[in-house]
């Protein structure tokens, strides 16, 4: 059994070790950071924030059986500020003629852009190994509980929806990327620069050209990676391209690594999310499909909960399998989120 849940302060040494298997921008390893980032949470979930570039939201999956947490994800309410933008290349296109040659080139381009007033990111998406390839998908609960959270809550978010995927790197994790570029303007090794970037991106802003950069000049192993997904990531860029989200042609400065993006209130997964009654337990064969549903409650620990299962609905509302909305602990009458998985690309079995 498994259970979706806010993340909690007890989390932190678990959340702790998932970070370590991946360290990314958004969940470090670093359990100073790791710390701030559940106060950031907790507060989150507990609307304690009203600027929404504050707002973060960190989400667990916890083994019931084995009593531990396999997996994690997050919201970035608002990814780009003024004390902190998104700081990106577009990748653009130039065409160029020669009559005289008779000659024709389509080169590719490199253009820095900061973002102050950034969209929604989704990230930090994290499964124990010993948990791929479940039959229940795990990975993709993870990533469609955030969707669940955000069309609860539309208003708490941007216009847009972004996700930032890893690139193919280095056996040591170092971009070919940065080594070919970000090196030459600015002395940092990649792993200096990444780190430093943590904190701000003003080094960035401050050293880096805004003259279009022509990747023609760039080695032709860096030029194949511009905009790739490395091989972990693929099975991540395949959800993502399945239920709505595209390449918006724009990469990471740091590694290459591409934005994926949809429009949030339009997006499928959060446009059909809706809030219902909750009727009783179920134990029937009948369904009506299968859905993840989302409760919220007053609690010192935890305010929200998650699970996945069969539904059937009734005139009193919607009844739930009982395996699952057990351990969200909500009574007939209760008001729940609700995100049906039918549809294309929505059904994660």
């Amino acid at each position: 059994m498994f259970l979706l849940r806010e993340v909690r302060p007890s989390d932190l040494e678990e959340l702790e070790q998932l970070a370590a298997r991946l360290n990314t921008l958004n969940l470090r390893a670093d359990r100073a950071t790791l710390q701030r980032q559940i106060a950031a949470s907790r507060q989150s979930f507990g609307q304690k924030f009203e600027d929404p570039s504050d707002r973060e939201y960190i989400f667990v999956l916890r083994d019931l059986d084995s009593d531990r947490v396999v997996g994690t994800c997050m919201i970035i309410a608002q990814h780009g500020t003024y004390d902190r933008p998104a700081v990106y290349f577009n990748v653009v296109r130039e065409e160029k003629y020669s009559s005289t040659l008779q000659k024709h080139f389509t080169h590719q381009l490199l253009q820095l852009t900061f973002n102050y007033d950034g969209p929604t990111e989704i990230g930090g998406l994290i499964l124990h190994p010993d948990y791929r390839g479940h039959e229940l998908r795990l990975g993709k609960l993870l990533s469609f509980v955030r969707f669940l959270w955000i069309g609860m809550h539309p208003e708490l978010f941007r216009e847009e929806l972004v996700a930032e995927l890893l690139p193919p790197l280095n056996d040591d994790g170092t971009s070919e990327l940065w080594n070919a570029l970000g090196r030459n303007f600015t002395g940092l090794d990649y792993m200096a620069a990444d780190q430093l970037s943590r904190e701000n991106v003003e080094f960035i802003r401050s050293l880096f050209p805004f003259t279009p950069l022509y990747t023609a000049l760039l080695p032709a192993s860096v030029r194949e990676q511009i905009g790739k997904v490395g091989e972990p990531t693929k099975p991540v860029a395949k959800m993502l391209t399945g239920i709505g989200f595209s390449w918006d042609r724009s990469i990471d400065p740091f590694d290459g690594g591409p934005t994926f993006r949809a429009t949030t209130r339009s997006y499928e997964a959060v446009r059909r999310v809706s809030w219902e009654t909750f009727a009783n337990i179920y134990d029937g064969d009948e369904t009506d499909g299968i859905a993840m549903i989302g409760f919220e409650y007053d609690s010192r620990l935890v305010r929200f909960r998650a699970t996945y299962g069969p539904y059937l609905r009734t005139d009193d509302g919607v009844l739930f399998y009982s395996e699952g909305v057990g351990n969200l602990r909500m009574e007939p009458g209760d008001r729940f989120g609700f995100l049906p998985f039918t549809g294309p690309g929505l059904d994660p079995l």
